[in-house]
């Protein structure tokens, strides 16, 4: 039976006079991967303007044009586009990224000239097993969204409500009850496009920007009942992003879902930002996904990623995304070099 490789990372952003040193410390595990993949957050343009539906909201961010051939060369295969960070530099700046993503050779999904293009999968081949990628965000400014007929992301729609804590008055101070419900059309686009995308491929992999960040290192309510939703509807894993922080594995069904692996490659400081990533390696068959084990990653002072054993640095890596994955069905084993993900029986 193949069996291939899937390399994982999380949130990638390189702005820097020579982007290929971003990954000279773990570009070999993605070389030796069957496919590497990333969540690259915001354009790799230098031209567009700033997208003024973000003003006094958020940074407004860009990797350089050559991240893209960067990336190539350290073994980044396909790449979700779908975060609050895609149209910070317009439509133009999307385009010029798809089209340095295409003339590097690296496959993408989750946005595009119009809504039919976001919701395509990037499918990949490799040894005969026929892989494809979907990308959805739902965190971004509404102008982001692509539509039947402007450019943006595939984006799946969440409201919000809150209520008093039933202890404010005793405690003040109290957190309000906070409650997700995600738009039954964008859910349903989205299961739809799952399904789709596993009648012409072997396993069917979301990436997913989603979730709260600014350190917050919990789930909203909607990732886990949509991440099921999405694995009943035939994916094989969930990749998550956006909180800049590793948070908790679930396996449900047999599938890991990753609600966020953090940031990766980052050229920023912020204070939210956290300094414990991963690579996460996925065996995929025919049948989906085989075996999962974590190399754990530490961020230096260059922003960079630099792999740590398991049973060294990278412990306290394994430990902190063990605490976040209390009561979801995750049990971690220490193997030296990585950590091997295990669904509890």
């Amino acid at each position: 039976m193949a069996v291939v490789t899937l390399a994982c990372a999380g949130d990638v952003m390189i702005n820097r006079p020579d982007p290929s040193s971003m990954l000279r410390h773990v570009e070999a595990h993605f070389q030796q991967a069957g496919i590497g993949y990333c969540n690259l957050e915001g354009p790799t343009c230098d031209g567009g303007e700033k997208h003024p539906g973000k003003a006094g909201i958020s940074l407004h961010l860009r990797s350089s044009p050559q991240a893209a051939n960067a990336l190539a060369s350290a073994g980044i295969d396909v790449v979700s586009l779908a975060n609050n960070h895609a149209l910070d530099y317009g439509v133009a700046g999307l385009e010029q990224t798809i089209k340095a993503l295409d003339d590097a050779g690296i496959a993408h999904a989750g946005a595009g000239r119009d809504l039919a293009a976001a919701r395509q999968p990037a499918f990949l081949e490799v040894n005969g097993l026929r892989i494809a990628l979907l990308s959805y965000t739902s965190v971004c400014v509404p102008p982001f969204a692509a539509t039947a007929t402007a450019p943006g992301v595939a984006m799946v729609r969440i409201k919000t409500t809150y209520a008093a804590n039933l202890r404010l008055f005793q405690q003040p101070g109290s957190p309000m009850l906070t409650r997700t419900t995600s738009e039954p059309e964008d859910v349903a686009m989205l299961l739809d496009d799952v399904k789709a995308a596993k009648s012409g491929a072997d396993v069917v992999i979301v990436a997913w920007h989603w979730g709260i960040s600014e350190r917050w290192g919990k789930l909203a309510d909607y990732q886990k009942e949509l991440g099921r939703a999405v694995i009943d509807a035939g994916a094989g894993a969930i990749i998550g992003h956006h909180a800049h922080m590793l948070l908790g594995v679930e396996f449900y069904r047999g599938c890991p879902i990753f609600y966020s692996l953090g940031n990766f490659a980052f050229d920023l400081d912020h204070p939210y930002f956290r300094r414990e990533s991963a690579i996460v390696l996925c065996d995929v068959s025919h049948d989906g996904i085989a075996r999962v084990r974590m190399i754990p990653v530490l961020i230096n002072d260059r922003h960079e990623p630099v792999p740590v054993r398991a049973e060294g640095d990278g412990r306290k890596v394994a430990w902190f995304l063990e605490y976040l994955s209390e009561g979801l069905n995750t049990k971690f084993v220490n193997c030296g070099d990585r950590v091997e993900l295990l669904a509890e029986s």
